[in-house]
């Protein structure tokens, strides 16, 4: 009878500690070779274009955040759990996160860039002029 009740026992909570273990996944951030090579031609260059152009994946949303940010701030922003909840954000360089349609598709780390902290001006207005400042063409 005791065996049969820790059975029951362990059956219900599994799920439900499942459950709180999915309800706040964080992102990975992760660097894109890809997007680095072209931004350092662009460095090299001096040359600008929309960062829409640099990235291989689709997007229309990207929220930038220097080290430190913390988590309220990012996940408030992008409206899902990016960073551990109570921590800050520590990465070497930004933090880009690039979502469509409200989801997030990828959350990348970028050296060498500068921007104005949160979410970035529609998809096709944000320009990386000379390799390394996000903007906005006036």
């Amino acid at each position: 009878m005791m065996r049969r009740r820790t059975m029951l026992a362990a059956l219900l909570v599994l799920p439900v500690a499942a459950a709180c273990e999915k309800e706040s996944p964080t992102m990975t951030p992760q660097s894109d070779k890809d997007l680095d090579a072209k931004l350092a031609d662009l460095r090299g260059s001096g040359g600008s274009a929309p960062l829409r152009s640099l990235t291989s994946f689709e997007w229309d949303t990207v929220y930038c955040y220097y080290e430190g940010a913390t988590a309220d701030e990012v996940n408030g922003d992008v409206g899902t759990t990016v960073i551990r909840p109570g921590s800050r954000l520590m990465v070497t360089g930004a933090l880009a996160v690039f979502t469509k349609g409200g989801e997030v598709v990828k959350a990348v780390v970028i050296p060498e860039l500068t921007f104005t902290p949160g979410k970035q001006p529609a998809g096709n207005a944000v320009v990386v002029e000379k390799g390394s400042t996000l903007t906005a063409p006036a």
